[in-house]
């Protein structure tokens, strides 16, 4: 038996073995029996058409993990078998320098993030997936670093009006232009959750895009997810969410009216008639008390019109549907329907 890299290899007590590795595999060590929970055998590990079981590991002397081994007990399962030979150790440690490499780029874009947050979302959304950061968190410290340099154009305008002279122009506008545009991009960051760029990053971007011969993302490329095409709705299910959406109204028509949509999307005016009656007898009532109060004769006696117009369609429901007289109001806004 021999260890593979740089691993290294030395006897144990018994007939168990210790691997010093530099670098952690995984292994997950046994676990013992107590008196509420039986034992539960470590990683089951083939080393050289053997089986062993990873007993215990440890922090070893000088860095590094000690794997701890001895030969596989027959009377457990082996669940999960990690292969210990040449190719893969060569996968563990290209898979670590993989991850060196993203924990690398990680805080590189964090570090540079009042820059990397001015690029165009899908290429911030490419280097969070690469890297494993949130791209929200870059156009938000982006976002912070143009509203200090907005700050600082405003202090170096103030500092003209202290002298009593106008400031130039040329600041007014870039002032004004940073200003809004940064607002618009924390609007859009904060409301819709999503990274943003600015116009100077989406042109320093499409610059080096293009010296770079178009190798890199497309700064005008649509993410995935966003160019998906919905299917037209189908007029008749169109028709359907309206006549969902209207169906309060619908109870106001008059019945013949009512008994044609009724044949056509199955229309039940029993739903919500006397709901609708009654909210507005409520309210007929409350206008009538108010009409006393103030000496209101014309609107005294429409409130007892509108009152009475709901009680009789409140008795007529029981047995078949009645519109009232705001049917003709509410009758352009269903005109479909019909």
């Amino acid at each position: 038996m021999r260890p593979y890299g740089t691993d290294r290899l030395r006897p144990a007590e018994g007939d168990r073995i210790v691997l010093a590795s530099r670098l952690s595999k995984g292994w997950v060590a046994r676990v013992a029996k107590t008196l509420t929970a039986a034992e539960f055998p470590g990683t089951a590990v083939r080393w050289e058409e053997q089986y062993y079981e990873v007993v215990d590991a440890r922090a070893g002397v000088g860095g590094g993990v000690e794997y701890v081994l001895e030969p596989w007990c027959e009377h457990h399962v082996m669940r999960v078998v990690e292969g210990y030979d040449e190719v893969s150790e060569a996968a563990r440690v290209k898979a670590y320098r993989e991850h060196l490499a993203r924990e690398k780029g990680r805080k590189a874009a964090n570090f540079l993030a009042l820059l990397t947050g001015h690029l165009p979302a899908i290429v911030q959304n490419e280097i969070a997936d690469n890297v494993g950061l949130l791209p929200l968190r870059i156009t938000f410290i982006s976002i912070l670093g143009e509203y200090a340099l907005v700050i600082g154009c405003v202090l170096w305008m103030v500092s003209y009006l202290l002298r009593r002279e106008p400031p130039p122009f040329a600041l007014m506008i870039v002032t004004a232009s940073l200003a809004i545009e940064t607002t618009a991009r924390f609007f859009v960051n904060y409301t819709q959750s999503r990274p943003i760029g600015s116009s100077v990053g989406l042109l320093a971007y499409t610059v080096w895009w293009l010296a770079t011969g178009r190798r890199a993302t497309s700064p005008f490329a649509v993410a995935k997810g966003w160019n998906v095409v919905i299917g037209e709705t189908p007029d008749e299910q169109k028709m359907r969410d309206l006549m969902t959406t209207r169906e309060p109204l619908l109870t106001l028509l008059p019945a013949p009216d009512q008994h044609r949509i009724a044949e056509r999307f199955g229309y039940d005016y029993r739903r919500q008639s006397t709901i609708i009656a009654a909210g507005i007898l409520v309210f007929s009532i409350l206008g009538i008390a108010s009409s006393l109060a103030r000496g209101a004769f014309v609107s005294f006696l429409l409130a007892c019109a509108l009152a009475g117009e709901q009680i009789y369609r409140l008795a007529v429901m029981r047995r078949r549907p009645v519109g009232s007289v705001f049917g003709i109001l509410v009758r352009p806004f269903v005109r479909k329907l019909l």
